[in-house]
């Protein structure tokens, strides 16, 4: 893990965890964490648009002059 990097614990049904890896087995997700991490961007970007977007306008450097 970098130091970037935090771990985030969630409990779910147990059914829900089989869905995921049955899931992650038909999909293009290299696991469970990657599908978990896209499926937070995806709500985030579609419920909050502004708040995604913050993400990437920091991101972006200074004009050079």
């Amino acid at each position: 893990m970098s130091k970037n990097e935090v771990r985030v614990t969630v409990r779910m049904p147990r059914t829900l965890k089989e869905l995921m890896t049955q899931f992650v087995a038909l999909d293009t997700h290299i696991n469970e964490s990657d599908l978990v991490r896209d499926a937070v961007r995806e709500k985030i970007q579609k419920e909050a648009p502004q708040l995604y977007s913050q993400l990437f306008d920091d991101k972006k450097e200074p004009p050079q002059g």
